[in-house]
This record gives C-alpha cells, structure tokens and sequence, in this order.
C-alpha cells in the first residue's frame, strides 16, 4: 500500500503564494513557474516548493488476481490481471481470497524507452467493488436460520449417528472410506492453539496423510477438501517447487522495490492445503514443508528481506506406496517412502489398500454404476457444502478444555504404545513420539467442538 497523489500543493518562495494542482490522471506536470499577480507584477519568477503537508493523498494499491482453475477454458492456464485500488478498498482482500471485481477497465502505457513508441498497452482494472466470495471461517456468519436447522437436524438423531451423517456429507459420490471421511471432519475442525507465556505456540491444525494404492480416490478426497474449506488450495507434488509452496521475491512493478509474492501454504493460512502426489516431490522442495507443519510460519530471508510468515494451515498429503502399491511382506514404515522427520509431523496416516473382496466390489460396482447414471450420490441422506461448511466455521469457534482423568489416559496408551514398539523393534526404538500424544490431544478436541458443546465444557 502506497500514498496516491490527488492534490498537490506548491509555495512560491518570492511571494508565498500557494498553488493547489489537481492531479487526474497518472501523469501530470508540475508548474514552473509562480502564478500569483504580485510575481507577475515585479517579474520575480519565484521558485516553487512542494508541500508535502499540505497535499492530499488517498490509500493506494496494486493487487494481481488470478482466473480461478474451475473457471478455466479447457486448453489455456489461468489468466492474470492487474487491479487498481484505491481509497476505502485498499486491503479489502488479502492472498489467498476468491473475490469478484468490479470496475471500469482502462489501458495502460508500458513504461522504458523501449515502449516509448509502442501502440499496444497494458489493460489494467480500476476497481470500485469488491466482494469476497471465499471467506475465512471466522468472516463466515452464521444466521439464525442456519442455527435453528443445525438445532433441528440435532433433535432428530444422536450425537453418533449426527457426526455419521457430517462425515458422509464429505464426498458422497465416494464409496466407503468412512473412517478417512471422518478424519478430515477433524482436519477441518482443527484443535485448539495456545500460546504459552514465553511466546512458544502449539499448533492446533490437524495434519493428515494418506497413503494408499491407486484408485482409492484419494485425489478426489483432496479435490472436495480444497472445494469445501473457504481457504483450501489444491496442488501437486511434482507441479510445485519449494518457492512455489512457501514465497517468492519479485520486483515491484509500480515502485521496483523488492517484495514478497505468497505460495501456497501462505494463500491457504486459516485453511488447508491439499498435496497431492506428495511422494514425487523432490527432497529440497519437502524440507520446506517442515517448518510450516510444526511452527506454522515460513521464515525467508532472500535478496535483504528477513521475515517470517504466517502460514496457519492444515496438511492434507496423498502418496503412493514406495513398490507402486502396498506390500505386505514389508513394515509399513519400508513402504511409505517419506523421512521420518515428516512422517512424525502428521497427526494420522492412513494406509489405505485395495483388496479383492466379491461383496464389497459389488457394492462399488452398483455406486459407480449410479453416481454416472443420475450424476450424483445414491444417498441422498447428506448435507450440502454450504451447511457443512458452516457448521465447521461455529464448531471451530468452540473452546473445549481437557480433563485430567482424560489426560491421564491418553499418557497410559501413549508409554504403553512406545514400550509395545520399542519391544517389537530390534534397535529397540518407537516410532511413536511426542509429537503422538499432541495430536492425539488436537483430535479428541476436534471431536468434542464437532459435538458444538459449550466452550467451557470440559473434554
């Protein structure tokens, strides 16, 4: 954001005679010369001094959108645009936001000597509106409308069978994966975060893996993750650079001062993203992932800019097992072909298999059969993204608090579950860390605020 010249002023140093020069466009040109009667008079020519003070300037700035991927023509790639802001609209929509514009479109001069005498220009759009189509869940406003169905639709069934239903509405179209559906519920929810006294945060963003042989549908999971959450972002392994995922330093075109562009993992903050491919991501462009998924920032320090950034979002990562599809004989931790230092930053792992089983295959093959034939879900018994992802936005303003006695069971399952792997492995280590017990604390959770109790209920 940069001050925009509307009005200048100038002083005549001979006679003190100020001069007020609107500016309407983006180029205008100074007075030379004092046009008062006395400096006429006594041909003083007094020099002219610009008032800083006393000119009016209004907020100013650029903003660069891009053509959203489900608006795209088959063939092309998103399309740029500059937008031009001005006033009470500057800052209206931060990195990340799905917004429409609208404005007056106007061409614009290229700039150097070699478009001197160029006769095709720029477009830019100077915008008088701007409405946010996306937001976060905390922007998300629940009407009494929408309190009263959530009040309703909880009247007729149980908590169990209410959450059941919330967890099928993710996806219908996919047959099964009950379990998978009912953790990214979780995902979305997130836990608490806290901030401790000393500045330390514990992160309460749910992070998940899933990794599985091909044609369990798991990219079409992460596709209808990205759709649901208002700050979803959806990516590929392969297709994304450790630049790309966290940021960049460009030149500005309008001051040529050297500036941050956002990735992805700063675009989704307050949201999720969705990796897909996450094992054909190259080592170099994975390491930058670790500092996002424990400390939620992305400290850079490119080209003199030290910063960090604020990058608060839940991973969703899909992969394929090391062999191309799982192996049995092997351990699970010889077939996922991920370090350990990230495996241990995901809250849950999925390994997800494709076995022949005759009943369930049929029971695929009929869901398949009339999700092409009526285009949609055989179950009709779900809720729309609409309503899920309110829900999701007044669960998440939940503060639910753990118990002791809840406390101390989870710390029995957890030494119970280091010295059980600790026993089976011949180095006699655990896979199970700390990192463990604190996700296990961010599910449970989740899993009450879900349930919409009264923040001060304890879990």
């Amino acid at each position: 954001m940069k001050p925009h010249l509307t009005m200048a002023t100038y002083s005549c140093d001979a006679c003190g005679y100020e001069i007020y020069q609107p500016v309407l466009s983006k180029e205008y040109t100074p007075p030379v010369n004092c046009t008062s009667v006395r400096c006429k008079e006594n041909k003083m020519n007094g020099k002219l001094t610009f008032l800083t003070g006393s000119s009016k300037f209004v907020a100013y700035q650029v903003l660069k959108i891009q053509e959203t991927s489900d608006q795209l023509i088959e063939g092309n790639i998103p399309r740029t645009f500059t937008v031009h802001l001005t006033g009470d609209l500057v800052r209206q929509a931060s990195p990340g936001d799905v917004v429409m514009i609208q404005g007056i479109l106007l061409p614009n001069r290229r700039e150097g000597f070699r478009h001197a005498g160029d006769i095709i220009f720029d477009a830019f759009l100077e915008a008088y509106k701007i409405t946010r189509e996306k937001k976060k869940y905390v922007d998300l406003a629940i009407t009494r409308e929408l309190q009263s169905k959530i009040d309703y639709e909880r009247s007729l069934t149980t908590e169990d069978a209410f959450y059941n239903k919330l967890a099928r509405s993710i996806a219908p179209e996919i047959y099964g994966l009950e379990n998978v559906k009912k953790a990214l519920l979780l995902l979305m929810v997130g836990g608490i975060t806290k901030e401790t006294h000393d500045n330390m945060k514990i992160r309460g963003e749910i992070n998940i893996a899933l990794i599985g042989d091909p044609g369990i549908a798991k990219s079409q999971l992460l596709k209808h993750i990205s759709y649901i959450s208002p700050r979803g972002i959806y990516t590929t392994g392969k297709g994304s650079s450790g630049v790309g995922l966290t940021a960049a330093v460009v030149k500005d075109p309008v001051t040529n001062e050297m500036s941050l562009e956002a990735g992805a993992l700063v675009l989704a903050d307050m949201g999720v993203c969705c990796i897909d491919e996450f094992d054909k991501m190259d080592e170099y462009d994975r390491t930058a992932i670790h500092e996002v998924m424990e400390q939620q920032t992305v400290s850079i320090a490119k080209a003199g800019i030290t910063t960090s950034l604020n990058a608060r979002v839940s991973i969703l990562a899909a992969a394929n097992p090391l062999y191309g599809r799982y192996n049995k004989k092997e351990t699970p931790h010889k077939n996922i072909n991920l370090p350990a230092a990230l495996l241990s930053r995901f809250d849950l792992i999925f390994i997800l298999q494709d076995s022949p089983n005759k009943a369930r295959d049929i029971q695929l093959a009929k869901h398949i059969g009339e999700v092409h034939q009526k285009k949609k879900a055989p179950e009709s018994d779900c809720y729309n993204a609409e309503f899920l992802r309110s829900y999701v936005a007044m669960a998440k303003s939940y503060q639910p608090v753990i118990t002791e006695h809840l406390f101390a069971e989870l710390t029995r399952r957890y030494v119970d579950k280091r010295k059980e792997q600790a026993d089976l492995t011949k180095e006699g280590y655990s896979y199970t860390t700390t990192r463990t017990l604190l996700g296990l604390i961010r599910l449970c959770q989740a899993r009450v605020k879900i349930l919409l109790i009264v923040g001060s209920t304890s879990v």
